[in-house]
């Protein structure tokens, strides 16, 4: 047995050296086929299959918040959980042997003290948060016990380890240094493990933690004012299963915990319940994961269709081929060669390609795997995950490569190694000479590599389309000549009056720079989300059969409408007269008004937001524009004037009269000096944001595309390589028709009309697989038809085209035969 390997392997590598023209085209293109998918496992390996750095994943349960009583109009109805709760929640629970909490959201702090302000991203968490997770520091130590309950007093930090090798040079001498954060001074205890980055597996790995008691020193604005209370919810919840309990048992007694909270607390809690998971199914963020595995298997399969393609190519090409090897076979068998070892000959040869293509697509996928992580979501930096090719990488590397060498191998050798002894001497050992008609096998084989490629083709013309509608949404606002950046005035503590004279000073210097038209500062960024809060209509706030309406807050000054150009549809915008001594106003959206006045007219209409007894006035309806994400759902929001609501961290919005990017230093200049140790950060045109909102239809128009266009090449040269071999073996059929009168036409249509069927029927059998397959995608493209016809349309048209284009070259060739010659080759 092994010596029989031994002579295939010596044999099969011979083979292919002897064809190098076939084996390097057949190298490269099954070396595509594995690149591609090689490239995309390494992403879903690093994303969906590296655990994160905690003891036990499968014993950690992470807790949610679902709200049954808000009208909410977000897909993010999970959410985190409010302090007093949580505390509820660690002291009554008889499930975990620990419950910890940190903070959902990263907070960004100013760290000063170094040749130039900087922010860095932090978390505050429970002093049990990292004995939770069974996470040791690699030198130093974690939070005591009781370092997270004195407000304001444990100025502790725990850095990660990507953030000590990178900013300290891994010193481990660094522990009992200070650090500088938001103008207080932090002593560093402790250094996180290589690559702990807290409980999202894809954040920024550049992090402190410090204690969740500093919050009186560090939250600001809606956070600092309602952080105490049961309704803001801020805070992610991890806890441990104790030995014998199940996630299930411990959903149970949460249930019941949430149950009791609702009546003790009926104003805070009315409506609102528990929900859990295991760390393992919400790292990646519990609202956003089916996205996310959804965008993953399209991606998975649509570069699967890329290899079939490549196989069936392959296993085309193999069978033209074997008619060459006929000869071969029928001495072999006549010698005594079983149909088994002659099976095994050739798919040694099989593997030992699939084996060259495996190699070729790992070299490609160690190249490409950084350039589809380039299509990432503006919010990962480049070094949130690990690309390494790893065991689990090589592992599916070589697993394919060994399937698809088997699977475009075994078809051509079950044939190849059953030669028809009469029918090759009959034939004079020229091979079989018999046409398309005769070859079912082959013409199937072209029809499923076609529909393949419909398919593939298909998926790629939705998401262009897709992007393409994506690409002119209709934001609300003028993008043009806008651009943004950030600044923190909580970080350098400012209390209301400073910070609203500070705001003052930075718009009238704005406007003095030139090019600068004007100028606002908002809460928000465009395109960036913001604190959300429950509304309700005046007098139904303390009525439990009223729903309230969840809405997304802004706090702008008076400029902000005619800087952004957010079109006024009813009443007026805010002015300066609107301050803290006058009746509190609001400005809300057309959406907001919709949804909390649907039967009557929003302007001069009056509520409150709960935690608020002060009923604030309707005095002007605007259009809605993009709150979040490009192409989403309208969204209601609802404005207050930032003179009578004081927030210290907002961005600061700029309408120039040409390029944004030429105006933006000489306005830093003339800012900054307001304030020297002021970080201003962030700077970014509107049109780069919309870029970066824009990541997710461009990242799979783009993928898809090139998976299509790859499809796409290897269906036209499974068309163009096998087309050849038919006009080969029709020989003598040509000459026989042409002798009998047929012209050079005629056996141009009949050569091309039989390739265009064989597309047509592929391409039929496309459509329905398209059209069945279609529906799972839906979620993932706006504003296009899942079951667009005119994709379908356009891509079968497309098809038929470079079917006709790869049937022409050997028609042509089928038209300048000889009669004589073709007879005399029969």
């Amino acid at each position: 047995m092994l010596e029989n390997f031994r002579h295939d392997l010596r044999g099969g590598i011979r083979n292919l050296f002897k064809r190098p023209g076939f084996t390097a085209i057949a190298a490269l293109s099954l070396g595509l086929g594995i690149g591609a998918n090689t490239a995309i496992f390494t992403i879903i390996n690093a994303v969906f299959l590296h655990p994160l750095s905690v003891d036990e994943p499968s014993r950690l349960v992470e807790m949610f918040t679902l709200d049954t009583r808000t009208v909410d109009a977000t897909a993010a109805n999970l959410t985190p959980t409010s302090l007093p709760n949580y505390k509820d929640y660690r002291d009554r629970n008889t499930v975990f042997t620990s419950l910890g909490a940190s903070t959902n959201f990263p907070l960004p702090l100013d760290w000063s003290g170094n040749s130039q302000p900087e922010q860095i991203n932090a978390f505050m968490v429970t002093s049990n948060y990292f004995d939770v997770l069974g996470v040791k520091p690699i030198i130093g130590r974690t939070f005591a016990p009781d370092e997270d309950s004195k407000p304001g007093g444990n100025p502790l930090v725990i850095l990660s380890y990507t953030l000590w090798a990178r900013r300290f040079g891994s010193d481990p001498a660094v522990l009992g240094r200070t650090m500088t954060l938001n103008q207080d001074t932090y002593t560093v205890i402790g250094i996180a493990p290589q690559g702990f980055k807290g409980t999202f597996s894809l954040a920024n790995p550049d992090l402190v933690w410090i204690p969740l008691s500093m919050r009186t020193r560090i939250a600001t604005g809606i956070l600092k004012e309602y952080s105490e209370t049961r309704r803001l919810r801020w805070l992610t919840l991890i806890g441990r299963l104790k030995p014998g309990i199940s996630e299930r048992q411990a959903h149970a007694e949460l249930k019941i915990i949430a149950s009791a909270l609702e009546k003790e607390y009926p104003n805070d809690n009315r409506g609102r319940t528990i929900e859990t998971a295991l760390l393992s199914q919400s790292a990646l963020g519990i609202n956003q994961r089916r996205q996310f595995e959804l965008a993953g298997g399209v991606l998975m399969c649509i570069v699967g269709l890329v290899l079939l393609i490549a196989c069936v190519n392959l296993a085309n090409l193999l069978l033209a081929q074997s008619a060459q090897r006929e000869k071969e076979m029928t001495i072999r068998a006549a010698m005594g060669a079983n149909r088994w070892r002659l099976m095994l000959q050739l798919l040694t040869e099989s593997v030992l390609l699939a084996g060259l293509g495996g190699a070729v697509g790992l070299l490609l996928a160690f190249w490409g795997r950084s350039l589809l992580w380039s299509f990432r979501p503006p919010f990962l930096n480049a070094n949130s995950i690990n690309l390494s090719l790893d065991g689990k990488v090589l592992a599916f590397t070589a697993g394919i490569s060994l399937l698809t060498g088997l699977l475009f191998g075994l078809f051509p050798a079950l044939r190849a190694s059953n030669p028809n002894l009469a029918e090759v001497l009959k034939l004079g050992g020229r091979g079989n000479t018999l046409g398309w008609k005769h070859n079912r096998v082959r013409s199937l084989l072209v029809v499923s590599e076609i529909a393949l490629t419909l398919v593939a083709l298909c998926s790629a013309g939705l998401f262009l389309r897709s992007m393409n509608n994506a690409q002119r949404t209709n934001l609300g606002f003028e993008s043009k000549n806008l651009f943004v950046f950030f600044f923190d005035l909580g970080s350098q503590h400012y209390e209301d009056a400073r910070g609203q004279q500070f705001f003052r000073e930075a718009i009238q210097r704005a406007v003095t720079v030139p090019g600068v038209q004007a100028a606002a500062v908002a809460t928000n960024f465009p395109l960036g989300g913001g604190f959300q809060g429950t509304i309700f209509r005046e007098g139904e706030a303390d009525n439990p059969n009223f729903r309230g309406t969840l809405c997304n807050f802004d706090i702008v000054t008076p400029e902000y409408f005619d800087t952004v150009r957010i079109p006024l549809r009813r009443g007026r915008n805010f002015t300066q007269f609107d301050g803290p001594a006058s009746a509190f106003v609001a400005v809300v959206n057309e959406t907001a008004a919709r949804l909390v006045w649907p039967t009557e007219g929003a302007l001069h209409k009056r509520f409150t937001y709960f935690g608020s007894k002060t009923p604030l006035e309707v005095v002007g309806v605007v259009a809605d524009s993009v709150v979040n994400n490009i192409g989403e759902d309208p969204q209601p929001v609802i404005y207050y004037s930032m003179r009578q609501r004081f927030s210290p961290a907002a961005s600061f919005q700029v309408r120039t009269a040409g390029n944004p990017e030429a105006v933006i230093g000489a306005l830093r200049a003339a800012i900054q000096p307001i304030d020297p140790n002021l970080p201003l950060t962030n700077f970014q045109t509107i049109q780069e944001l919309i870029d970066q909102g824009l990541w997710a239809p461009r990242m799979g128009a783009t993928l898809l595309g090139v998976f299509g266009l790859l499809a796409l090449v290897l269906a036209t040269i499974g068309i163009y390589g096998v087309m050849p071999h038919s006009v080969t073996q029709r020989t003598a059929e040509i000459g026989i028709r042409m002798s009998l009168g047929a012209n050079k036409l005629q056996i141009l249509r009949m050569i091309l009309g039989r390739g265009l069927l064989i597309t047509l029927v592929g391409a039929a059998l496309g459509v329905v697989a398209f059209l069945f397959l279609s529906p799972v995608v839906s979620k993932l493209l706006f504003g296009v038809n899942a079951r667009d016809p005119l994709t379908v349309t356009a891509v079968t048209l497309l098809l038929a085209l470079v079917a006709l284009v790869a049937c022409y070259v050997p028609a042509r060739r089928a038209m300048r035969v000889d009669p004589i010659v073709a007879l005399r080759y029969e």
